[in-house]
């Protein structure tokens, strides 16, 4: 989600075509390490205050947040816009932060005989923030919106199991066949083969459901988005300076937020965010920076916690670029690395070296899986001469996230271990930096992070890796990956795990990423709030924040 803003789910967007969506594992249970004065239990009793007494009303919370790509949910792509865009907007499904498992939102219930036709119930008393209803039309005409290529939306392959997205992307139809209101409050869906965890897959940003006006003026809309969700906008958008938003009293779930209003503050350094949380300028920072991980303690008391996620962090290699299309120059890099000084060095020991590509998060997750991911200098050095490794290349990242130090680290272990005579670097704001890779023209290698939207190993490898895939950064292609990860796809829960390290097993080989490190976030805040605590994909919850009294 990146910060380290990928995707969440997501997800750097490339205008690609999608092989094909996904069936997600079992879900997993979330895990919240806590140190620090929060007690680690998910929070998940809404509006208690452990500290002190809660602000009557719920009160006034600052969060940090990174400057989004856009807000709409359709086109949304990276966890900026991803954790505004989870208040203002209620899916069908949610994800339960103590299961991570779907349950019922606008839907109330869902029944399926064969996994291929699914019929939703949706309740009746959703409405968008402006009053309109929220219906089973609204689902139709909102997903189709997003699927019309006209509209260029980067999350439209996440409906291309529904039956009729080929033909509409084709230019062949308007409307998807497979998504049909039967009635004001049933909606049916028809997918193009059996897919059990769709509930699952409904929760993400793409399916969330947009009121007509939305489609009159887009740009306007994301501007000052009409949701349906727990709060509404006050005011636009504000570039680069602050979203602000107040509790929507009419939402229709069943629990509403605590805070009676969220401020979030865009910032574009995050080492400003992390002072002015010091200086009670700010309330909550999702993520200290990586530099600041050893002295948190020091510097918050019982004010942090550590919180486990599913953030992967990697170096990737443009394989559209002849000179990286070599495996044996991606294994010597990989070789070439020290994850573990780099680990203690820079993080202190706080994040956990990567030696595959699962999160351990995830139940069939392997902690070694990776042969090439082990620190061999010589053996490195030998294979990247033979393959005609080049002597000087750029490396790439965002700024003002943290991660420059680390990427710096990772160029002088490969000056030290490697015949390269030098490794310029090129920073820059993320919004630019997606549209360097939108565009295909990042020349060496680059640093990214992955985040689950939904705790899946179909979500951990398909959006990245199969052959034009929406966030297929280093234009990997293999057959051999395809076929692996849609048999996986297809399983039995019983025989998926094995199945999915299989898929894992030829990304592992053939490294068109370099796994760097899992990464726990550090969340904290000042003495004016309350149960703050983030779950697996990295979001604060925000909703279950509280105030507390002077």
């Amino acid at each position: 989600m990146t910060p380290d803003r990928t995707p969440d789910m997501h997800l750097l967007p490339r205008r690609r075509r999608s092989t094909g969506l996904i069936a997600a594992s079992m879900a997993t249970a979330l895990v919240v390490a806590s140190c620090g004065g929060d007690d680690g239990n998910g929070g998940t009793d809404n509006g208690a205050a452990e500290n002190g007494e809660a602000v009557a009303g719920g009160g006034t919370i600052s969060s940090y947040t990174c400057e989004p790509q856009n807000l709409q949910p359709g086109n949304n792509t990276e966890n900026c816009g991803s954790r505004v865009l989870q208040q203002l907007f209620t899916g069908l499904t949610v994800v339960d932060h103590e299961t991570n498992e779907a349950v019922p939102a606008v839907a109330t219930d869902w029944e399926t005989e064969d996994q291929v036709t699914w019929t939703f119930t949706l309740g009746e008393d959703w409405t968008f923030h402006n009053g309109d209803p929220v219906t089973a039309q609204t689902f139709v005409d909102s997903w189709n919106w997003v699927v019309d290529p006209d509209n260029a939306q980067a999350g439209a392959n996440f409906h291309d199991k529904f039956l009729g997205y080929e033909e509409v992307m084709e230019g062949e139809a308007e409307e998807m066949e497979g998504v049909r209101a039967v009635d004001d409050h049933t909606l049916e869906i028809e997918l193009t083969e059996p897919f059990g965890q769709l509930p699952l897959v409904l929760t993400y940003t793409s399916f969330y459901p947009m009121p007509e006006e939305a489609f009159e003026d887009m740009d306007a809309f994301q501007n000052a988005p009409v949701g349906n969700g727990r709060y509404e906008m006050d005011g636009e958008w504000v570039r680069d300076t602050e979203i602000n938003m107040n509790r929507y009293e009419e939402w229709a779930g069943e629990e509403p937020g605590s805070p009676e209003r969220i401020e979030w503050r865009i910032y574009s350094d995050v080492e400003t965010a992390y002072m002015d949380v010091q200086a009670g300028e700010l309330d909550i920072l999702s993520e200290a920076p990586p530099n600041r991980i050893p002295q948190v303690e020091d510097d918050f008391g019982e004010n942090y916690s550590q919180n486990e996620s599913s953030r992967f962090v990697y170096i990737g290699l443009p394989m559209y670029q002849d000179e990286w299309d070599d495996v044996d120059l991606r294994h010597a890099l990989s070789m070439a690395m020290d994850r573990e000084e780099i680990n203690d060095q820079i993080f202190d020991g706080a994040m956990t070296p990567a030696y595959s590509i699962l999160p351990p998060t995830l139940p069939m997750a392997r902690e070694n899986a990776c042969e090439y991911c082990e620190f061999d200098p010589e053996a490195a050095a030998d294979l990247y001469e033979a393959a005609g490794g080049p002597s000087e290349f750029t490396m790439y990242t965002d700024t003002g996230q943290g991660h420059d130090e680390y990427v710096e680290a990772i160029a002088n272990q490969w000056r030290a271990n490697l015949p390269i005579d030098d490794i310029s670097f090129q920073t820059m704001e993320f919004a630019q930096y997606l549209d360097l890779h939108d565009q295909d023209e990042i020349t060496g290698p680059y640093r990214l992070g992955w985040l689950l939207a939904y705790p899946s190993p179909q979500y951990a490898m398909e959006p990245l890796y199969t052959t034009g895939a929406a966030s297929n950064n280093a234009g990997y292609a293999s057959e051999e990956f395809d076929e692996a990860i849609r048999e996986a796809n297809f399983a039995g829960e019983e025989e998926s795990d094995e199945l999915y390290q299989a898929a894992e097993d030829i990304l592992l080989e053939d490294l068109p990423v370099l796994p760097l490190f899992f990464q726990d976030y550090f969340v904290v805040h000042t003495d004016r709030v309350d149960n703050v605590y983030s779950d697996l994909s990295s979001y604060v919850r925000v909703e279950d924040v509280v105030v507390l009294e002077d």
